[in-house]
């Protein structure tokens, strides 16, 4: 191979634009990246092309890891000559698919008489090599394998027996740090070999080499000796080596920190959600990327010992100790481990290092001490914790172990007082406040003995429980305002309302003062549906409390849950904008007191359930979202001025924030995670700020996807702060209109653009949000005109949406109470999403489809909701003459596998009017559902029609009511239908889920409105 006829040529076939991004001037490998399947590159693929071009005769391309095969076309194309070599071992699961995928690649180029494939790793294919012994020998060899260290250097040494006198080595992967040592190893033992070049990968727009090539020449004649300062010198063409410019150190430590991040978040995530054998496996390629780092170590070492493997556990842990003596972490890690292994007075000693290293280290003297009692050395673990107590004043922990010694001493006054230390710091802790209402009991305070356990109770959720207790209190003696209001909860939380309510006229009569039983009560009344009630109550307290600005707004939003009939919409709809404009205009920001009060008044609630009427809110979100503004702006003036664009930072990433009170387990979380997962971080920063208590696997996934993530719950001031200082292009809200917070925190100026989007479908109205981020396949022609925000109409749905696992275990019809021979209608949206005027669609279908039964799933909210939707549908079913019990199924709230198992159960899925199904929806689609739907007005009612659309299953969307009865009617009735429309889903369902363009369309809308402000 003429290595130097390759490298004289280089400069010829690449162009740079004034930008220095490195293009090939042939157009023809673009083309090529356009028609095949499978991740192609032009620059690399010109690369190969021109080392193929410099062969001699009757050497042979080798490609370990050739994949679909877009490489390995750009090495081939237009040397009909040349015989190559492919490599690549498929998964068991897909081989088959792949394979045909490569050989249909190939056959496009008319290239597949050339390629002879091996289905395995190289190493087994180098070992059959060696046995045939081919004459032909390799001239140019691509390594695109594996990136661990094994690999990577495997992968250049058996190569070596195969290689023509001179040869070609392109190694794909240098930006790997285990590329790069198995690379620099080769060389040091391989005078034969040289390093020709280094092509960096995508960083600062200079260069498109992948992950980046090393390029080695391979002669049998030479031996080469390293100055490593010199390798810059063999490059000769000046504007080459300013396109190929290597910023090789500052890349690779940027490079392995965050690819150790990742794998670090992702081992993580795999742990939090039980996937063991995956997680081990994510930490052990953390530690092949850094063999040296005591935190790769540590990290594997307790995974080991969350799995109870504790044997595996403490090797590692000493390796991490060997590496870094003086981490107190690891002594304490290693006394937990030994611990389980029952070697006491070594674990004993390794908490005493740790204290010694770290004198504050808490956990370490509360462990300690908590072994000395173990071992029955009572004296010596109340030193301990006295110790704990003195070092960290301020942590709960040690006392409460210093309570518990006193406590096994008998000492139970000083247990008391040193209990109600540790409460006064952490108030909240059910350890704490039951072991507080133990020593009180130890001490013959009956009344403080019950309010504490109650409260023990209260706060692990066992309300049943804390009600007995509140009770036995309640009986002795009064309790102060909170004790009403949380004994009233705990009944709230186990359904019993009646009983809540009578708690909170107690507390209205015990403290005739305080407003906020008032407030509980009036919710508690819109909850259960008694809208007249709470409209009395609202009224009677603002006569009592005629300054106090929450009761006024609250009575303001008061409107039913779930509407009797169509008439009572329009009623509360009315009284609604008059009541808004009322108050909008009877404030006066002039006072401080006013200031705080209005700002306060707008913390409590939203117009959540107004947007359910089915009618156009824009005016009226426009006039509260301008009120907000107003508001937040006399409250934090310096936070509603205009930001100017801030520049980049030398990474030349834009910094994009999303904001949100569900980056959890919520449909919110699920429809927008996609966003942050495929966003390119070679061109953007990621961050979250989640700004609720709540912590589950969804968080673990929005933490993984972020390059910064903040969980700052409940504080306004400090998250708006903390956007502030991360000085941010873009800011993207996921849920304004669902939390008050959000509302409040959307009417500032906190970054240059911001934007809200679908997680919940209604324009903010406030005018500190420049785009609303919606989908071409659901908005209006007229769409526009809804949003008092710019409308963005990404393509398709918009949305970058996983598909939903559906269980292999599968619940019978019986689990829920469905006929084995009915024909099941699934219909399982939230009950305020269902209007009065719809009702009569079900009883129009039973009354055609004798075997009907239809699914609905209770209200969240209440019980009253539940009974209330039940009546409706009695009186729906009776004005055609049908009773609805022999026809609905109200389901109670499902959790885990139930949900997915109702779909599967199901025959047909019915969406919603005016307000769709969208995470119900997919869930219906990935469960092979017929959907049957009538797009309505507005974007909220159109989610479904969007999904079917996209999905290309649209025979069963409908243009009015009748035609929506008369498709779920036939596909009742008419089971080859059905079975057609359910195989229509099937094989269309890859096209909803997983849609990249959606995600580069925002990348791209990004980047303009960044680039747009920055001029």
């Amino acid at each position: 191979m003429n290595y130097q006829k390759f490298i004289n040529q280089l400069s010829e076939v690449y162009t740079t634009s004034e930008k220095q991004i490195l293009l090939p001037k042939s157009t023809i490998f673009q083309s090529v990246v356009e028609k095949v399947q499978g991740l192609a590159i032009a620059n690399i693929m010109q690369l190969l092309n021109l080392a193929v071009d410099c062969l001699e005769e009757d050497e042979i391309y080798c490609e370990v890891g050739c994949g679909t095969g877009a490489n390995l076309i750009g090495a081939l194309l237009n040397h009909s000559e040349v015989t190559a070599y492919a490599v690549e071992q498929f998964l068991v699961d897909d081989a088959d698919h792949k394979i045909e995928e490569l050989v249909n690649n190939l056959s496009v180029f008319s290239l597949e008489d050339q390629v002879i494939f091996s289905n395995e790793n190289f190493e087994d294919f180098f070992s059959e090599l060696r046995e045939i012994q081919p004459e032909q020998k390799v001239g140019v060899y691509f390594y695109e394998g594996g990136k661990d260290y094994r690999s990577s250097l495997l992968g250049l040494l058996l190569v070596k027996p195969f290689l023509a006198d001179r040869a070609l080595i392109i190694v794909s992967g240098s930006n790997y740090s285990t590329v790069q040592q198995a690379n620099w190893d080769f060389l040091a033992t391989t005078p034969q070999a040289k390093l020709l070049l280094t092509l960096p990968g995508n960083e600062k727009g200079n260069s498109r080499f992948g992950n980046g090539l090393h390029i080695f020449s391979w002669d049998v004649n030479q031996f080469t000796t390293y100055d490593w300062s010199q390798f810059n010198k063999s490059f000769r063409n000046k504007p080459l080596i300013t396109a190929l410019e290597d910023f090789y150190s500052e890349f690779e430590f940027k490079t392995k920190r965050e690819t150790l991040d990742r794998l670090t978040k992702e081992a993580i995530s795999l742990e939090f959600n039980s996937k063991a054998l995956l997680a081990e496996e994510k930490y052990k390629q953390v530690l092949e990327w850094d063999i040296y780092n005591h935190k790769s170590y540590h990290n594997l070492g307790m995974f080991y010992y969350s799995q109870a493997k504790y044997e595996d556990a403490l090797p590692m842990l000493i390796k991490s100790l060997e590496i870094d003596p003086g981490r107190d972490s690891t002594h304490y890690s290693i006394g937990l481990v030994l611990e389980k292994l029952n070697s006491t007075n070594q674990a004993i000693d390794a908490y005493k290092k740790a204290i010694v290293i770290n004198p504050e280290f808490h956990d370490a003297y509360n462990n300690l001490g908590n072994l000395l009692i173990k071992t029955d050395k009572i004296a010596e673990a109340e030193v301990i914790y006295r110790q704990a107590v003195a070092a960290n004043p301020n942590h709960f922990g040690g006392y409460l172990n210093l309570g518990n010694v006193l406590m096994s001493l008998d000492r139970v006054e000083e247990a008391i007082e040193t209990y109600q230390k540790a409460l006064s710091l952490n108030p909240c802790n059910p350890d704490i406040i039951n072991n507080l209402a133990i020593a009180f009991a130890a001490n013959n305070e009956q009344s403080q003995s019950d309010i504490h356990f109650a409260y023990a109770a209260y706060r692990q959720g066992k309300y049943q429980k804390a009600i007995n207790y509140f009770q036995k209190f309640f009986v002795q003696e009064p309790g102060e305002l909170q004790f009403y209001l949380d004994f009233a909860e705990c009944y709230l939380k186990t359904n019993q309302y009646e009983l809540g309510i009578k708690i909170f006229e107690q507390a209205i009569i015990q403290y005739p003062n305080e407003f906020v039983p008032h407030l509980k009560l009036i919710v508690l009344r819109q909850w259960l549906n008694h809208i007249e009630e709470a409209i009395k109550i609202a009224q009677q307290a603002v006569a009592q409390f005629p300054n106090n600005l929450a009761i006024k707004l609250e009575q303001v939003r008061l409107m039913p849950i779930l509407y009797k009939d169509i008439d009572e919409i329009e009623v509360y709809r009315s009284r609604f904008i008059h009541e808004l404009n009322n108050f909008i205009n009877q404030i006066s920001l002039d006072s401080q007191q006013t200031k705080k009060n209005t700002f306060d008044a707008l913390g409590y609630n939203t117009n959540f359930f107004l947007q359910y009427q089915g009618k156009n809110d824009l005016d009226i979100q426009t006039k509260y979202g301008q009120f907000v503004h107003q508001v937040m702006a006399v409250n934090y003036p310096e936070w509603v001025k205009p930001l100017q664009m801030p520049p980049l930072n030398t990474d030349n990433k834009i910094r994009i924030g999303y904001i949100s009170n569900s980056m959890f387990n919520h449909v919110v979380a699920n429809m927008t995670i996609g966003w942050l997962k495929r966003q390119d971080r070679n061109k953007f920063k990621v961050y979250s700020y989640a700004i609720d208590t709540a912590k589950d696997s969804k968080t673990i996934d929005f933490q993984m996807y972020s390059d910064v993530f903040y969980q700052i719950p409940n504080n306004l001031e400090a998250v708006c702060q903390q956007i502030i200082n991360d000085q941010l292009h873009v800011l993207v809200f996921l849920d304004i209109g669902m939390y008050a917070m959000m509302t409040q925190i959307g009417a500032l100026r906190l970054a240059s653009v911001q934007c809200t989007t679908w997680g919940h479908p209604i324009t903010s109205g406030l005018p500190t949000i420049d785009y609303f981020l919606s989908c071409e396949l659901m908005e209006p022609e007229n769409g526009a005109e809804h949003y008092s925000e710019k409308l963005l109409k990404l393509p398709n749905i918009g949305l970058y949406y996983e598909k939903p696992l559906i269980p292999e275990t599968r619940l019978e019809r019986s689990h829920f109470k469905l006929r084995s021979d009915a024909v099941v209608y699934l219909s399982c949206q939230s009950l305020f999403k269902y209007l009065p005027q719809h009702d009569y669609v079900f009883a129009a279908i039973a009354q055609l489809v004798p075997q009907a039964q239809f699914a609905f799933i209770s209200s969240q909210i209440s019980e009253a909701i539940t009974e209330k939707f039940k009546q409706r549908l009695q009186k729906a079913f009776a004005s055609y003459g049908l009773n609805s019990k022999d026809y609905c199924v109200i389901l109670p709230r499902l959790d885990g596998l139930e949900y997915p198992n109702v779909h599967l159960v199901s025959d047909i899925y019915l969406d919603t009017f005016s307000w769709s199904g969208g995470n119900t929806t997919m869930t219906a689609v990935a469960s092979n559902l017929p959907v049957v739907t009538c797009p309505g007005e507005f974007m909220r009612g159109r989610h479904s029609y969007g999904i079917l659309k996209m999905l290309g299953v649209t025979d069963t969307i409908a243009t009015n009511e009748a035609e929506y009865i008369e498709i779920a009617v036939r596909l009742g009735l008419d089971p080859q239908w059905r079975l057609a429309i359910v195989e229509q889903v099937k094989q269309n369902q890859h096209r909803v889920f997983e849609d990249q363009t959606c995600v580069d369309a925002l990348e791209e809308f990004y980047q303009r409105v960044v680039q747009e402000q920055s001029i």
